[in-house]
């Protein structure tokens, strides 16, 4: 047990034993209580304020944005305050993030007792998702914002990740027109015409780039019929795509994470350049990718996406230009 003498609040250096759903956090505090574990009987979970409080400006030597004096084993922990989308909100502190999500998915429990001091209250904002919701969709299909208008949502408290319960979005990358203009800004100063987007979902960047003008070859293994954003998807693997469209530059807009095929692509014969649109492997892409083969972080393009993890100080967009044919470090 450890108490937090500013707030004046006592946590769980650990917590529950294994991963809980939303629902089953009650069985596990009750327990608690009938124990009178640490002494006390009103162990509850915190409020997302209290479960903020815990977040630190700078990472553990184990990459939580945690206190080392906790257990570095529960990177996502559950607090008791309900979205407006219908889940709860929990905290990312690897790598660094408030997160609303399903209350069916399985976290962990960090209990909290007392009464806490000088803890703001927070009351989730029927208002501020409406305004996410009209951000990024039009009509039920995913509209490319302005960064102006991410930058004022994030600074008054949004949650992109409630806009994608909200709506049963798979959605990870965020896009911006300053990103897709910097984008063709970049292929154009690189000298490539043959560009290939793998993993593109449902071409939405694809899309992007052609209104711009500067088609790409959208390809991705779960591809389905139809363009709903005006570029055609492909049925391909990585691998597939590069041997097909023999592009001079491939790029990724989150890959899985700690997948293989970002190193796989950047061995692929003929391939110039790779693109990896991620957050430099915390929860997208390869760990340890951009050591391995001198990936070259591209801070401007960066700044001009955001992604769902996105809140507050924590920023989790990051770019990296390979160069491809290369064997790792």
């Amino acid at each position: 047990m450890a108490q937090d003498r500013e707030t004046g609040l006592y946590w769980q250096r650990g917590g529950a034993p294994g991963p809980l759903s939303h629902w089953e956090s009650p069985e596990y505090l009750e327990e608690l209580n009938r124990r009178s574990w640490g002494g006390r009987n009103d162990w509850r979970l915190p409020a997302l304020p209290e479960l903020m409080s815990l977040l630190t400006r700078e990472k553990s030597a184990k990459g939580l944005y945690l206190d080392p004096v906790f257990d570095s084993r529960l990177p996502f922990c559950w607090s008791a305050t309900e979205s407006v989308a219908g889940g709860a909100y929990g905290v990312l502190f690897y790598p660094g993030s408030i997160q609303a999500q399903n209350r069916e998915m399985r976290g962990f429990v960090r209990a909290v007792a007392g009464e806490g001091k000088g803890v703001p209250d927070f009351q989730p904002s029927p208002e501020l998702l409406a305004r996410g919701r009209e951000l990024l969709l039009h009509r039920s299909r995913r509209r490319l914002p302005r960064r102006a208008e991410v930058e004022g949502f994030l600074r008054d408290g949004g949650f992109f990740s409630e806009v994608a319960l909200a709506d049963g979005l798979q959605l990870y990358f965020l896009p911006t027109g300053e990103f897709i203009a910097a984008l063709i800004r970049l292929f154009r100063h690189l000298g490539v015409k043959r560009v290939v987007e793998v993993g593109a979902a449902e071409g939405f960047v694809a899309g992007a780039l052609a209104a711009q003008g500067f088609p790409v070859a959208a390809t991705d293994l779960e591809a389905v019929p139809g363009s709903p954003y005006g570029a055609p998807v492909h049925r391909a693997g990585h691998l597939e795509a590069v041997a097909a469209f023999r592009p001079e530059l491939a790029f990724w807009c989150w890959p899985p994470f700690n997948s293989r095929a970002p190193g796989e692509l950047l061995r692929a014969p003929g391939l110039k350049y790779y693109l990896d649109v991620g957050d430099g492997g915390f929860a997208a892409g390869a760990p340890g990718l951009a050591a391995r083969f001198g990936g070259r972080y591209l801070h401007g393009l960066s700044r001009l996406g955001y992604t769902r993890l996105d809140w507050g100080p924590f920023r989790h967009s990051r770019c990296f230009l390979f160069r491809g044919g290369g064997g790792g470090k």
